[in-house]
């Protein structure tokens, strides 16, 4: 698959968008495997002369694909060799919410067990991609006493503010987000285009039209939130003094060209070097010279085939009434999709059990078997809906 459509189909998890040449045939020669280069000079650089400067800076951010687990080993890899030349590090992550951080302490003192950290940090609920690709990174920041961040805000905001806009929630549900940098142009026209992919808005919505570009204005202004929280959430650490290395872990797509955070944290008077992950066989003619700072070339490793979990393709919330679950988004040729469920879609019930948190609906549908239908009792507006979720045979 190439970067482009990787990026394309990524947007439910993560705004990870380059610029592409298109028409231009595919050219893999950029990089090879174990290779630091420049995307701005397209040259080699020396591993150890860019980790030793790296680590000296206040800000390094580290890009990934969320379920690419040879990303994550370059991570791992990655701040070992920072730790090597500058221990004093703490470490921020998109994968939780602010509130989530006591746990983040309690985890790093020592205080839990892997099963307690997953369960008290609402990993299922947060995050939802598999604990085992993240896992090392936590226990190499607990070993080493290495302070972890959580850098996100809840989904809750992201959705209301979607709906909303940044000036339609009120100060107080902003979970002290102040107001993020204003888009550059060129991000602009990235999550234009990210926009105009996604399933979930109507044909209607998608016109050049004052609705259009209302919905788009909020669609922007939720992005922004997203990419402000964690700047602002990196800028912290640093204003609480030491002088420490603060690496950010997080999706490439807040990172390319630096249009996302970068891009925040220059308007906070923070300088960030990106150093992002380049899977062997991406298009080279999508690697734009403001792409980060340096890439790493990574073999696309075959992985142990793994035990399939079922995925009815949402992005879900609480509501605010704990009366249901509620559907932020739609994940394009799901499950969820192909049974016509939509966003704003409040599932009251799974397999007949009544479902009042997102924890509550996933365990339900992780015990669902292959092949099998899933009935959902639905609430769309003022109607009650039956609907049922046919899952495939094969994964």
């Amino acid at each position: 698959m190439s970067l482009k459509k990787q990026l394309l189909t990524a947007v439910a998890f993560s705004l990870f968008l380059v610029t592409h040449a298109h028409g231009e045939e595919s050219d893999t020669s950029c990089i090879q495997r174990a290779q630091w280069i420049s995307p701005q000079t397209k040259q080699v650089l020396d591993q150890h002369a860019l980790i030793k400067q790296a680590a000296q800076e206040k800000i390094v951010l580290l890009g990934e694909q969320h379920p690419d687990a040879v990303h994550h080993r370059w991570q791992l890899q990655t701040i070992t060799q920072l730790y090597a030349h500058n221990s004093n590090i703490v470490i921020g992550f998109e994968m939780f919410p602010r509130r989530i951080q006591p746990v983040l302490d309690a985890w790093v003192r020592g205080e839990l067990s892997e099963e307690e950290f997953l369960e008290r940090s609402d990993w299922d609920e947060v995050w939802k991609h598999d604990a085992d690709l993240y896992m090392p990174l936590f226990r190499f920041a607990r070993m080493n006493r290495l302070p972890i961040v959580a850098l996100n805000v809840d989904r809750t905001l992201i959705g209301e503010i979607s709906q909303k806009g940044w000036d339609g929630v009120e100060e107080e549900r902003r979970e002290g987000v102040q107001t993020p940098r204003p888009a550059s142009p060129e991000y602009l026209t990235s999550l234009k285009e990210v926009f105009s992919y996604h399933t979930h808005v109507h044909s209607d919505e998608k016109k050049d039209d004052e609705k259009s570009k209302a919905r788009f204005q909020r669609f922007v202004e939720a992005q922004l939130t997203w990419d402000g929280a964690m700047a602002q959430g990196l800028a912290h650490v640093q204003q609480l003094g030491g002088n420490p290395l603060v690496i950010g872990i997080m999706g490439s797509g807040h990172l390319a060209n630096r249009h996302g955070v970068p891009h925040q944290l220059d308007g906070l008077g923070l300088n960030s070097t990106v150093l992002l992950p380049w899977t062997l066989g991406w298009n080279c003619n999508d690697l734009t010279p403001t792409y980060g700072d340096a890439i790493f070339g990574l073999e696309a490793m075959e992985e142990k085939p793994a035990q399939h979990k079922p995925m009815l393709g949402v992005r879900i919330d609480k509501t605010e009434d704990d009366s249901g679950v509620l559907i932020i988004q739609i994940v394009e040729e799901s499950v969820a999709e192909d049974a016509g469920l939509g966003e704003g879609d409040i599932i009251r019930k799974a397999a007949g059990l009544t479902t009042t948190s997102p924890a509550e609906l996933v365990q339900i549908i992780q015990r669902q078997a292959a092949g099998t239908w899933l009935p959902l009792e639905v609430q769309r507006g003022d109607t009650t809906l039956e609907i049922i979720a046919k899952f495939p045979t094969a994964p």
